[in-house]
């Protein structure tokens, strides 16, 4: 379940950095590019995206607990992608795989 949330966060982080006009990257896939034009529509999905996250973090351990570790994971998330997103060390393949690899030890462990 926590990968799934902290998935949720990422994919919410990229949607707000992808309206920045500082940052952008060669790749973008049609419906990110459409999305950049639409400040309010980007800011409204990574809205959701953030409180859907939230709220399975309160469910999954808590109000307090839940809020408090909603707001680490953000931060961890946020300083990840702007650390390690300007430079491209990590690909769409490698986002997948590190999911993959960590939903598998979640499961297992």
């Amino acid at each position: 379940m926590f990968t799934f949330i902290i998935l949720i966060f990422f994919a919410g982080f990229l949607c707000l950095m992808n309206t920045s006009k500082r940052i952008s990257w060669p790749e973008k896939h049609p419906y990110l590019l459409r999305m950049s034009t639409q400040l309010g529509a980007c800011r409204l999905v990574t809205g959701i995206l953030f409180a859907l996250a939230t709220l399975l973090s309160i469910l999954l351990l808590g109000i307090g607990s839940g809020i408090f570790s909603a707001i680490v994971m953000l931060m961890a998330v946020g300083c990840v992608c702007v650390l390690f997103f300007p430079f491209r060390y990590i690909s769409r393949i490698g986002i997948a795989s590190l999911f993959f690899i960590s939903l598998l030890f979640e499961l297992l462990f």
